[in-house]
């Protein structure tokens, strides 16, 4: 099972869905998201029936994911300057 501690698992999950969500903002429109989320979802769900992870600690993961790539997605837009137009 899981161990609460060091953050092993959760801060590797949330770096590589950073990365992914950046790496998915250089070359697609924002849509790609709801695919990309909706099978982060499947694939965090399908982990927690068969490692028998509890609910709440499914759901937890699958939130950060979804974050997490929200937040790579827009970070960065920012940083090359297209999230908001110039007047």
């Amino acid at each position: 099972m899981w161990s609460v501690g060091m953050g092993g698992p959760m801060s590797t999950t949330i770096i590589a869905s950073l990365l992914v969500g950046a790496v998915l903002s250089l070359r697609f429109k924002v849509l790609i998201l709801v695919p990309t989320i909706t099978a982060a979802w499947a694939v965090l769900t399908g982990i927690g029936l068969v490692w028998e992870i509890a609910a709440a600690w499914v759901v937890l993961e699958i939130v950060v994911v979804t974050t997490a790539l929200e937040v790579g997605y827009l970070a960065t837009l920012l940083m090359e300057g297209r999230a908001i137009r110039p007047n």
